[in-house]
C-alpha cells in the first residue's frame, strides 16, 4: 500500500479539471419538482439507467447521487495502477466497516464502495463476463429467460468498447476472441498496456505444469475456467475507465429531459395509498443532517440504485422490510418484505505474497520520488507503470472431485459445473487488503478470492437516522464449505509459485503464514488473513413474479413485489454470486433494466 502522505501529492496534480452543465448541487434547483423517473444513486447502474432512459425525449430523469460529481476526477481513480491501492478511507468511498465477523477471529475491517458519480466502476478495475452458468442460473431463479446468457450478451457488447491490441504488441489472438466483446459501447476496455515480469512465466507455466496447463482464450466468452489474460477497464488513452465519463458525456449531461444532482443523500422514499396497495411517489434527500430534507416527486417510478448496501438501507428507512425488524425501530410499516437486506453473497480475498528477486514490481510506487516523476510521465504520456492493470494473467479454478471437499453437509456452491471456485490474480506487487506493505522489498503477490460462497449475510439498520451506516454483516466463512475451499486454494496457490517456472523470480513465500502447512494451520490463516473483494450482491434478490415476498424483494422486471412505481436496478438484484467480477454483471442488469423501463412505458 502506498503511504497516505503520497496522496497530497496526487491530489494537486492538475488532471481532468473539467466542468460540466447538467450538474446541480443546490436542492432547491429540484425541490417539489416532478420527473417521471427519479433515480436514487448514481453509481454504476444509476449512471447507466439515467443515460438510456434519456434517449427518450419524453421521459425526464432526475438522478441523485450522494458523493462528489466525477469533474476533477482525483488522481488515483484515473490511473489504473492506484485505484486498488488508495482504495479505503478516502473522500471518495463510503469508508464503511463490517461488523465483527465471527468467522474471521473476529475481525472487522473496511469496505470499499464507490462515493462519487459513477460509484465502484472506478476501482472494480477488470472486466470478465462471468460464466455463462451464472446467468442462466440466474434466469432460472428468476423465471425469466431474459437473464441467461445469450440474452444478456447483447447488453454486456452494447455497453462495452474494446480496444484490440496493436500490431506488435505482447499479445496476441490467443489473449483474446473479438466475438467475445463488444467494441462500439461507451464503457472501454482493452488487454494490459503495461508488461510486467511475470507474464512469459505464467505462460510457462501453463505450458510445463498440467495442474495449470488450462489456458482460456476470453474469459468473456462465458467460460472462465482456466489462465488467460486479463482485460483491464483502461481508456485507449490510459486512463481508468468509469461510467459517469462514458455514459454522462456533455451532449448527454446538456439533454434537457435530465437532471443530476450530486452531494446529496437519500433520506426516505414516500408513498401514497391506492386499493392495489402502496405507491412510491418520491423521495427526500438532503446535503446533511443539519439541513432540512427536500422533496421531489416521480410521476412514473423511483428507482433504486444505491448498490448492494444503501438500497435495503433506504427501503428499511422507508418502512420496506420485515414487519417486526421495523416494529422494533419504531418505522411504520409499509410493506412486509422479509428479504430486504438478507441474502447478502460476496467474494473473499486471501492475498498471499511471496518475494520476489527484481526491483521493477509496482511496489516501486512507494518511493514518492518514483511516483512523482511516474505520474509527470503519464499526464504527457498516457502511459507507463501508472497504466499497470491490478494483474495482467487471472486464473480461475475448480477444487477437484477427488479433493474430499464436498459431502451431503457441503454441498458445492457453485452456479454450475463450469463455474469456478476460486480465483488467482498474479499481481507483481505487495497485495493485502489486512497488512499494509512492508518500508523496503518487492514481492509478487497471488490475489486469491473463493469466488463460490456458500456463506450468506445481511444488512441492516439499526437506527433511524439516515446519515449512520448500516450494520454489514456478511459473515465470511460462516459456512464450513467456504473454509474447505478455502484451504485448497492456499495450496494450489503455493504449488504453482513453487514450480519451477519461477525460479530466480521468487525467493520464498512471505505472508501471510508460511508455516501454516497442515489443514488446521491453513484454516487459521485463512480466517486470520482473509477479507474481501468488495463484490457483495444479493440483499433485494430477484424472485419469479408469480411468488411472493418470502421468495424475493423484486419481480423478474425488477418491479419491487407489493409497491407500484418503485424499481431497483443495481447489484442487490442479483441472486447468485458471480464467479469472477461483477462488474459486467451490473453493467448488463442496468443496460437491461433501462430497456425495461422504457418498454414499460413507451405507451404511456
Amino acid at each position: 500500500m502506498i503511504l497516505p502522505k503520497f496522496l497530497g501529492l496526487l491530489h494537486i496534480v492538475a488532471l481532468a479539471q473539467v466542468c460540466y452543465a447538467g450538474l446541480l448541487t443546490d436542492p432547491a434547483a429540484v425541490a417539489n419538482k416532478k420527473y417521471d423517473f427519479v433515480i436514487v444513486g448514481g453509481g454504476t447502474a444509476g449512471v447507466i439507467l439515467a443515460a438510456r432512459i434519456t434517449e427518450t425525449t419524453k421521459h425526464s430523469v432526475l438522478l441523485i447521487e450522494a458523493g462528489q460529481s466525477h469533474e476533477n476526477i482525483p488522481t488515483p481513480l484515473r490511473a489504473p495502477a492506484l485505484g486498488v491501492r488508495f482504495g479505503s478511507h478516502q473522500s471518495w468511498t463510503w469508508n464503511y466497516t463490517v461488523v465483527p465477523q465471527a468467522g474471521m477471529e473476529n475481525r472487522t475491517f473496511t469496505y470499499q464502495m464507490g462515493y462519487i458519480l459513477g460509484g465502484s466502476s472506478y476501482t472494480y478495475g477488470l472486466w470478465a463476463r462471468n460464466t455463462d452458468q451464472v446467468f442462466n442460473k440466474i434466469a432460472k431463479l428468476a423465471g425469466d429467460n431474459g437473464w441467461s446468457w445469450d440474452s444478456l450478451v447483447p447488453y454486456f457488447n452494447k455497453a462495452e468498447g474494446f480496444l484490440k491490441p496493436a500490431k506488435g504488441s505482447e499479445w496476441g489472438s490467443h489473449d483474446f476472441e473479438s466475438s467475445a466483446h463488444g467494441s462500439k459501447g461507451p464503457f472501454d476496455t482493452q488487454l494490459p498496456m503495461f508488461p510486467n515480469d511475470l507474464d512469459p512465466l505464467v505462460t510457462k507455466l501453463v505450458a510445463t505444469e498440467p495442474e495449470f496447463s488450462k489456458w482460456n482464450n476470453d474469459m468473456s466468452s462465458g467460460k472462465s475456467l482456466g489462465i488467460g489474460t486479463s482485460q483491464p477497464t483502461i481508456t485507449p488513452d490510459g486512463v481508468a475507465s468509469n461510467v459517469a465519463t462514458a455514459y454522462l458525456t456533455p451532449d448527454v449531461l446538456a439533454r434537457k429531459n435530465l437532471d443530476v444532482i450530486t452531494g446529496v443523500r437519500a433520506t426516505k422514499l414516500t408513498f401514497k395509498a391506492s386499493k392495489a396497495g402502496p405507491v412510491a411517489n418520491g423521495v427526500q434527500f438532503t446535503p446533511s443532517p443539519d439541513v432540512n430534507v427536500t422533496t421531489v416527486f416521480a410521476n412514473n417510478e423511483v428507482i433504486l440504485s444505491a448498490g448492494a448496501f444503501n438500497t435495503p438501507q433506504l427501503l428499511q428507512l422507508s418502512g420496506v422490510a420485515d414487519k417486526n425488524f421495523l416494529k422494533s425501530l419504531g418505522i411504520p410499516l409499509v410493506l412486509d418484505s422479509p428479504n430486504v437486506g438478507q441474502n447478502l453473497r460476496d467474494h473473499v480475498a486471501m492475498p498471499m505474497q511471496w518475494e520476489a528477486n527484481v526491483t521493477t514490481t509496482l511496489d516501486q510506487l512507494r518511493d514518492p520520488t518514483f511516483l512523482a516523476n511516474q505520474t509527470t510521465f503519464w499526464e504527457n504520456t498516457g502511459t507507463g507503470i501508472l497504466t499497470a492493470a491490478v494483474a495482467n494473467h487471472l486464473g480461475f479454478f475448480r477444487v477437484p472431485n477427488n479433493a474430499g471437499v464436498f459431502d451431503s453437509h457441503n454441498i458445492d456452491p457453485s452456479a454450475g459445473p463450469d463455474c469456478a471456485h476460486y480465483e488467482f490474480l498474479f499481481r507483481e506487487s505487495w497485495e493485502s487488503f489486512i497488512t499494509p506493505s512492508p518500508a523496503t522489498g518487492f514481492f509478487t503477490s497471488m490475489g486469491m478470492a473463493l469466488t463460490s460462497t456458500a456463506s450468506l449475510g445481511n444488512v441492516l439498520i439499526n437506527t433511524t437516522d439516515p446519515f449512520a451506516s448500516p450494520l454489514i454483516d456478511p459473515k465470511y466463512l460462516s459456512a464450513e464449505v467456504d473454509v474447505r475451499i478455502g484451504r485448497e486454494a492456499v495450496k494450489a496457490a503455493r504449488r504453482a509459485y513453487a514450480s519451477p517456472v519461477f525460479d530466480g523470480f521468487v525467493v520464498k513465500e512471505f505472508g501471510p503464514n508460511p508455516n501454516a502447512t497442515t489443514d488446521s494451520d491453513i484454516e487459521e490463516m485463512v480466517r486470520h488473513s482473509g477479507s474481501t473483494f468488495f463484490h457483495a450482491v444479493g440483499t433485494a434478490q430477484i424472485a419469479p413474479a408469480k411468488a411472493g415476498v418470502k421468495s424475493g424483494v423484486v419481480n423478474p422486471d425488477l418491479t419491487v413485489k407489493g409497491i407500484t412505481g418503485l424499481r431497483i436496478v443495481d447489484a442487490s438484484v442479483i441472486p447468485v454470486l458471480p464467479d469472477t467480477h461483477p462488474l459486467s454483471a451490473v453493467i448488463a442488469f442496468a443496460e437491461r433494466g433501462a430497456d425495461l423501463v422504457k418498454a414499460a412505458w413507451s405507451s404511456h
